[in-house]
């Protein structure tokens, strides 16, 4: 299996102060600064687990799932073309601003927008939860 692991959601919605109230003071994820069209969350020693972008369609989901390097992104693209799907080969920016090293997209058969994206960046500073949240863990095991 290529696929190793889920790695972040995005999430389309304009209502991007809410979402950051939600996922700070309800949730206890710290907030990641970002651009002013979009909000960024950090759960663990990576750069961002959530983002809400209100340059997205209110509503849509974005998943993007992990694979081990960028090779086996390839494979995983080649298989799903192989398949009949059909896959985008995203830009250097668009990676950069899911903070991965490389990424495609394609869709499932509902229509979500999928990504698979290899090279996680790593935060250059610990997690420091929003709230005090009792047993909250981070790291390998989430």
């Amino acid at each position: 299996m290529e696929i190793q692991a889920f790695g972040y959601l995005g999430l389309g919605a304009s209502n991007l102060d809410d979402w950051a109230a939600f996922a700070t003071s309800t949730i206890g994820m710290q907030s990641v600064d970002r651009a002013s069209s979009m909000r960024a969350f950090r759960m663990d020693d990576r750069k961002q687990r959530l983002f809400i972008d209100r340059t997205i369609e209110p509503g849509t989901q974005v998943f993007g799932w992990e694979v081990a390097n960028a090779a086996v992104l390839d494979s995983l693209a080649a298989r799903l073309e192989a398949a009949g799907v059909a896959v985008k080969r995203e830009p250097a920016a668009l990676a950069d601003q899911r903070c991965v090293s490389g990424l495609i997209s394609f869709a499932d058969p509902a229509g979500n927008r999928l990504e698979a994206f290899h090279g996680a960046h790593i935060a250059d500073t610990a997690f420091k939860a929003s709230r005090d949240v009792s047993g909250f863990r981070t790291g390998p095991q989430g």
